[in-house]
C-alpha cells in the first residue's frame, strides 16, 4: 500500500510510473477521487500482477487514510485503519 501511495502521489519519477496505475475518471464513484481502475485480464500472468492485486485493497481504504500529506502520516493512518 505504501508503494501505491508513493506512485499515486508522485514521489516516484512520473516518467517511470505513469502507466502502472490508472485513476478512475468516472465521477460516479463513491468516496474519494483516488480510486483505481481494475482492468480485466485473460491470462494468469496478468491476473496476479502487482496492479491487479493492489487495486481492490486500495479502493476499500477510507478517504482519510488515502488523502495524507506524507508517507509517514499515510503509514500511521493505515496501521490504525487495519
Amino acid at each position: 500500500m505504501i508503494e501505491t501511495f508513493k506512485i499515486l502521489t508522485g514521489i516516484y519519477d512520473k516518467r517511470v510510473t505513469n502507466s502502472i496505475h490508472k485513476l478512475n475518471e468516472s465521477h460516479i464513484t463513491r468516496g474519494y477521487e483516488m480510486k483505481l481502475c481494475k482492468f480485466r485480464s485473460k491470462k494468469d500472468i496478468r491476473k496476479y500482477s502487482f496492479t491487479q492485486r493492489v487495486t481492490d485493497i486500495w479502493n476499500i481504504l477510507l478517504e482519510y487514510v488515502v488523502i495524507s500529506k506524507s508517507v509517514t502520516k499515510f503509514d500511521n493512518r493505515l496501521d490504525r485503519y487495519w
